[in-house]
């Protein structure tokens, strides 16, 4: 089975976030990935990364690994991205290739190779692709079948940042359902909103939404905040590229008369 998108943890890690999602195949029968989303910096020292490939099976696994780039589009429609095969030697993967026994592990260094500055952060999966796997239906054709695993790797350099702004917003009022099953009930507390709104992502860096808190400031200037699931749960791209402009959809469970207005900040995290 095969599914694709970018959730990414900051990175990325995903990315990629972007949860990068990933072409997954059930454990028991062959490959396992950790981490499934890296960040690495070009000047950090050491300036790479090492993923872990285990065999859960119980037959001996040869693997292939090649690197994909990830290029986003900047814009709010259309498909978030594409992947194209890596032509260039920036990111190395050693070795490119092994052959796992059964529960074995192996590491896989991935590590940056290519110019000592960034214009902006980069994006890559890591493709790890087996044989498939099967138990009692043999395949008989004779052609061999791969199962292939993504691995999100976000390339960034300390001067990289991002910077999210809030360009336009909109508001919907909506009436709960329990309005019509039960007319005498308050409608203050049945009221809900649906806002909506673009963000730019200015900075040369990526970011992960789940990375910041929505502050909703009312026109009387009281103010509420979201910030991890009940700001990502309903997002279909939570991961922000360099650049580029994502579109957001918040339900909340209080009305919210015209005349607000948002802002995002940064999560501070205990180190």
């Amino acid at each position: 089975m095969h599914r694709n998108s970018l959730g990414l943890h900051a990175v990325v890690g995903c990315c990629f976030i972007f949860t990068l999602t990933l072409s997954m195949a059930k454990a028991v029968y062959g490959i396992e990935i950790s981490p499934m989303v890296t960040a690495l910096s070009i000047d950090s020292r050491p300036n790479y990364q090492q993923i872990l490939v285990k065999n859960n099976s119980n037959v001996t696994l040869p693997v292939e690994i090649d690197v994909n780039r990830i290029r986003f589009n900047p814009f709010a429609d259309g498909a978030s991205y594409t992947v194209v095969p890596d032509a260039t030697p920036d990111l190395l993967v050693f070795p490119p290739a092994i052959v796992l026994a059964p529960g074995a592990v192996q590491s896989v260094r991935v590590q940056w190779l290519g110019q000592a500055s960034l214009p902006e952060s980069q994006s890559y999966f890591i493709r790890f692709s087996q044989p498939q796997l099967v138990d009692d239906n043999i395949n008989k054709s004779g052609v061999k079948i791969f199962v292939h695993f993504n691995a999100a790797v976000h390339v960034s350099a300390s001067g990289l940042k991002p910077l999210l702004v809030i360009k336009r917003s909109s508001i919907t009022q909506q009436a709960a359902s329990a309005e019509k099953d039960n007319p005498s009930q308050d409608k203050q507390t049945k009221a809900s909103a649906l806002v909506q709104f673009s963000i730019d992502n200015q900075g040369g860096r990526y970011a992960n939404l789940n990375d910041y808190r929505l502050i909703i400031t009312r026109v009387d200037g009281t103010k509420f905040d979201l910030q991890g699931e009940a700001l990502v749960a309903e997002q279909t791209n939570t991961f922000f590229p360099p650049n580029s402009t994502r579109n957001v959809s918040i339900h909340l469970d209080k009305p919210l008369s015209a005349g607000f207005s948002l802002t995002v900040t940064p999560l501070v995290r205990e180190p």
